[in-house]
């Protein structure tokens, strides 16, 4: 079952969006995990989006930590296009974020 998942990790810093997982032709990238680490002294609100689209905005907390499991997964809108991320311009802050996703064919 590993060829049905799909890991990705981006780094955000000086509030420029970064490509969680480019699309895939005919795939739907449900998201079923995601983690966000926040290195500075200072809360950082993180905007996760599927096709350009808002789809969670998060606050992490100055240095600090989350994760969010999802009991049944965030279903990607539409079908070959990239999840990212996006924060803030904060200076001196970087935001980690680490997602899982399911692939539905």
């Amino acid at each position: 079952a590993r060829e049905f998942h799909a890991s990705a990790s981006a780094t955000l810093a000086n509030g420029t969006a970064a490509t969680l997982l480019a699309g895939a032709a005919s795939t739907f990238h449900d998201l079923v995990h995601v983690s966000l680490s926040n290195n500075s002294t200072v809360a950082a609100s993180v905007v996760l989006l599927a096709d350009g689209s808002a789809v969670k905005t998060i606050i992490v907390p100055a240095s600090n930590t989350l994760i969010f499991d999802f009991t049944t997964p965030y279903p990607h809108p539409v079908v070959a296009t990239n999840w990212s991320a996006d924060m803030e311009d904060i200076t001196g802050t970087t935001v980690v974020v680490d997602a899982l996703f399911i692939k539905n064919l």
